[in-house]
């Protein structure tokens, strides 16, 4: 049988016209992998079209892509999908479902849980990064990580690998992205267009956030929660709210830490954890997917009802662990 990464070269070489996806509200991994993917197709000749329901988050505008990322689909209808870090088919959005069960599809993820919906499946669970994946597909087609293709896999692999200090970290991720610096990216420069993308207003509202924060379970679980309230008391919005809940994973003591957004749609969980201990477990339970250390989901239920069942749910795992 032929391995998955051989049938998405092989059908990449044979096709022409591709529309890219990730998943809605993207973080750093779908972002750019999904730019990454663009560059690699356009240096192999192919008619590449991106597409992401929810656009390019205000804190990615410094990226500057040079390739529109369309919110609606195209005219011009594509051979193929390259759908990416996505855990389910639902993950990519309202919008593009009646083509996911049409059109041929290339299904590229590393979450724990993928069902499976593509025509070809390349779930790498080992992998830190579906940017990893592209940039071993780039090497796979010959294509040099030079230039934006290596810019954007650098950019999945830090935002997937926080910075390169979580555990899914390998050492082929870091000779990845000693090949990208080898081609010409400068860290130094790279982190500081990323980070400087904050505002005063994020900035307290992230206070009031800690100063409310909360320990469970004698120490191990620490809770933090945003409210719609806070969001329209301090002009800020649930991109504000990135990569807070593991400001607070690093408490002493604390081996979960959750995070609650209050939405339309209910109660956005976001769950990270230490060691062997698996929060996709809990997500799961949920409805919700992800990785081991690193998971989320939404609820249907009002914020305090929310606390007390991801707290109780936690709580569980921990006895488990």
């Amino acid at each position: 049988m032929t391995p998955p990464l051989n049938q998405i070269v092989e059908h990449i070489r044979s096709t022409d016209n591709f529309l890219v996806l990730s998943h809605v509200a993207p973080d750093g991994d779908a972002l750019g992998s999904m730019l990454a993917m663009g560059e690699l197709l356009a240096a192999l000749g192919k008619n590449v079209t991106l597409f992401n329901e929810s656009g390019i988050p205000n804190r990615f505008t410094w990226l500057a892509p040079k390739r529109e990322i369309l919110t609606e689909l195209p005219a011009v209808e594509p051979d193929s999908l390259i759908v990416l870090d996505c855990g389910s088919p639902e993950r990519a959005g309202q919008v593009i479902a009646p083509w996911l069960k049409a059109k041929t599809v290339l299904n590229m993820d590393h979450h724990l849980g993928n069902p499976m919906f593509g025509t070809l499946n390349w779930v790498e669970q080992r992998a830190s990064s579906v940017g990893e994946m592209v940039g071993m597909l780039a090497k796979k087609l010959d294509v040099p990580l030079v230039g934006l293709l290596g810019e954007y896999v650098y950019l999945a692999l830090i935002s997937d690998t926080g910075d390169f200090c979580f555990n899914n970290t390998r050492p082929e991720t870091l000779v990845m992205a000693a090949e990208i610096l080898r081609q010409g990216l400068l860290p130094g420069p790279f982190h500081e267009q990323k980070q400087s993308t904050g505002t005063i207003n994020q900035l307290q509202m992230r206070g009031t956030v800690l100063k409310r924060a909360r320990l469970h379970a004698n120490g191990q679980i620490s809770l933090i929660a945003f409210t719609r309230e806070l969001f329209e008391q301090t002009g800020t919005g649930p991109e504000d709210t990135e990569g807070l809940v593991n400001t607070v994973l690093y408490v002493r003591g604390v081996q979960v830490a959750i995070s609650l957004r209050e939405e339309e749609t209910g109660i956005k969980f976001s769950l990270r954890s230490k060691g062997s201990i698996n929060v996709q477990v809990v997500a799961a339970h949920f409805g919700g997917g992800g990785h081991r250390n690193a998971a989320g989901g939404t609820l249907n239920m009002h914020m305090d009802e929310a606390k007390t069942t991801m707290v109780q749910a936690v709580t569980e795992e921990l006895a488990r662990s």
